[in-house]
């Protein structure tokens, strides 16, 4: 029953971290993910991915809340929350990003060098974000 409860308080569609304010909604473009250049109007906005792990002592959930501007600005926070400790525990990192055709560029402030993640919509859903495989929804 808790865990189902965390689920959905998960799964609102509302930034559990409170870390990550969703910006002005810019609604989603349909198709490919434009090439070169900053965040094409379809990737701009929160995206989320909640996953849930049954422990036999305990249930943890992590929420990973992507974060991209329209000016190349970007940022991620992980939330993960152990029902026995009770308490969240949050990093958030500032990033900035470029996506290039299927790739999305991410490179987070501090490091030199930029991460690749593929990029793709599920079923053609301008709402349903593959980020390497992993499936996040626009929150905002």
């Amino acid at each position: 029953m808790v865990a189902l409860a965390l689920s959905a308080a998960g799964c609102s569609g509302r930034d559990p971290t409170g870390a990550l304010a969703p910006s002005s909604p810019t609604p989603g473009v349909l198709g490919g993910a434009g090439s070169g250049g900053n965040a094409s109007g379809a990737i701009v906005g929160s995206w989320q991915l909640v996953t849930v792990l049954r422990l036999p002592a305990d249930v943890q959930t992590t929420t990973v809340t992507w974060r991209f501007d329209a000016n190349g600005i970007c940022s991620r926070a992980i939330q993960t929350l152990s029902l026995v400790e009770g308490v969240p525990r949050v990093t958030v990192r500032a990033c900035r990003e470029e996506l290039s055709g299927s790739d999305l560029l991410i490179t987070f402030e501090g490091d030199s060098a930029a991460n690749r993640f593929s990029v793709a919509f599920a079923g053609f859903s301008p709402d349903r974000l593959l980020l390497d495989g992993f499936e996040y929804h626009r929150i905002g």
